[in-house]
């Protein structure tokens, strides 16, 4: 079990603040370092850069701040039962980089929220399942370090984009459009891409298109011509043809079923090719 003590998020201090515990604290602390900033952990000195986090272990000396300028981070005091404590063990008392600070800085906002004010009922549940998160992606992050000093530059803004195009159905988006917000070439964007999610753009994109028609055939009544306006298809003939390509069926067929758990094909768009 973990239990939470305090914490705050988007703490900012002066360029003349210096926190210093020269006997540590008896429980565990998180930061999530958001600006630069200079840390004595131990006999240990560091230069950090954000975002990066840090896990402070029971009664580890540790000073910090930032002499060129404010300090900001997210933080919080916790104490951990001995299966946690050896989980952190590993991860503790030396920084580390984390892809975004978002997702820290959003646990560590709801476990505070839940703390001061969740249900009595649910908060319990609700601080463990966040505080499972928070600690999943901590060590996600820190054994990801030697992988993330090789890797792609551009591995964190696909994921974003990604996710722009997942969310955002009825949006045409180009691999020329999108290689140009990244700064790059078309081809160079084509071979990051299927490098990263081990499928060409082109193919996603049709996989995204019919996942999304999918769902609007078997949760709406719109017409079918709408849902292909909604996926992007300013052709009806093109999407009648991509969606029976990828499930077996029209989506006529496809919605006249009724039981869209009978029809969970598992795409494979791999061998959907790269043509539209």
């Amino acid at each position: 079990m973990i239990r939470p003590i305090k914490g705050g998020c988007a703490t900012r201090h002066p360029q003349t603040f210096r926190m210093t515990r020269p006997n540590g604290m008896p429980h565990h602390v998180v930061l999530i370092v958001r600006t630069a900033g200079e840390f004595q952990i131990g006999e240990e000195r560091f230069s950090v850069t954000p975002p990066q986090a840090i896990v402070l272990s029971p009664l580890t000396p540790y000073s910090y701040g930032n002499p060129h300028g404010d300090y900001m981070d997210d933080w919080l005091h916790f104490e951990a039962d001995e299966p946690c404590a050896r989980r952190l063990e590993a991860m503790s008392n030396r920084p580390f980089p984390i892809a975004n600070h978002r997702l820290f800085t959003f646990c560590i906002q709801q476990i505070l929220w839940e703390l001061s004010y969740g249900q009595p009922a649910c908060s319990r549940e609700n601080i463990d399942a966040l505080f499972t998160v928070l600690l999943n992606h901590l060590s996600a992050s820190f054994d990801e370090q030697s992988e993330r000093r090789t890797r792609s530059p551009y591995r964190e803004r696909l994921q974003l984009l990604r996710l722009e195009m997942e969310n955002a159905g009825e949006e045409t988006h180009t691999a020329a459009e999108l290689a140009q917000r990244l700064s790059i070439s078309e081809s160079y964007f084509q071979s990051l891409y299927k490098g990263l999610f081990g499928v060409s753009f082109q193919q996603d994109r049709i996989r995204m298109r019919v996942e999304r028609a999918r769902f609007l055939v078997t949760t709406t009544d719109l017409p079918l011509e709408r849902v292909a306006e909604l996926c992007g298809y300013s052709n009806e003939v093109h999407f009648y043809r991509q969606f029976k390509k990828l499930t077996g069926v029209s989506p006529g067929r496809f919605r006249r079923q009724g039981n869209p758990s009978e029809w969970q094909t598992q795409f494979n768009p791999r061998s959907s090719g790269d043509g539209e």
